[in-house]
């Protein structure tokens, strides 16, 4: 089993501290984190912006990359004529264009990956945010589901995450709509709570 975290939901976390969260939830039902290569890429750097400055994200991520609870997925679809597959039909351009352009090429790899997987039997869990990455992860999970076998493609928010977690992996005395709230100062896209 796979959790495969885009970078934006991956920030969030590590912005305020509670990658623990994530290390946890992966944990009790015996799942991996992993992220593309892509996507590690995306974090280093926007950890590093002004706007994550001071959250200590980019040294979180530091210790979170070398650690036994994160793998690195190879990007590389020139050697790996599955994943050139699914990304073609995730981007819907051919793979070797497609990793050129680098915008949004992160949720690609995401999904891309998470269907290479799924068909290979795995239980896969996608943590995407943005509003079209979801919507192209639904079509990939609809796409699995017609293409049969015993594989599931599984997508999570960051709300869901945070709904999910036992209260005993917040660190700090937090519940999860502090977390959440804390993690809409650096990411717009979070929609308030109720």
């Amino acid at each position: 089993m796979r959790f495969i975290l885009d970078a934006g939901p991956a920030l969030n976390f590590l912005a305020v501290g509670q990658q623990n969260c994530l290390i946890q939830l992966a944990s009790s039902v015996s799942a991996q984190l992993c992220v593309p290569e892509q996507v590690a890429t995306e974090i280093a750097a926007v950890a590093a912006e002004s706007r994550f400055e001071r959250s200590g994200a980019a040294r979180r991520w530091v210790t979170l990359s070398a650690s036994r609870y994160l793998s690195v997925l190879d990007d590389n679809v020139s050697e790996n004529p599955a994943l050139a597959s699914e990304l073609s039909l995730v981007a819907g351009a051919p793979a070797a264009s497609r990793v050129r352009d680098r915008r949004d090429l992160g949720e690609d790899m995401v999904i891309a990956h998470g269907m290479v997987l799924a068909r290979q039997g795995h239980a896969v869990y996608l943590l995407i945010e943005d509003g079209d990455g979801r919507r192209r992860a639904q079509d990939a999970k609809v796409r699995l589901r017609r293409l049969g076998g015993s594989g599931q493609l599984n997508l999570l928010s960051t709300r869901g995450v945070l709904e999910k977690a036992n209260p005993a992996w917040f660190t700090g005395e937090e519940t999860w709509r502090t977390v959440y709230r804390r993690m809409r100062a650096f990411d717009d896209g979070l929609p308030p709570l109720p």
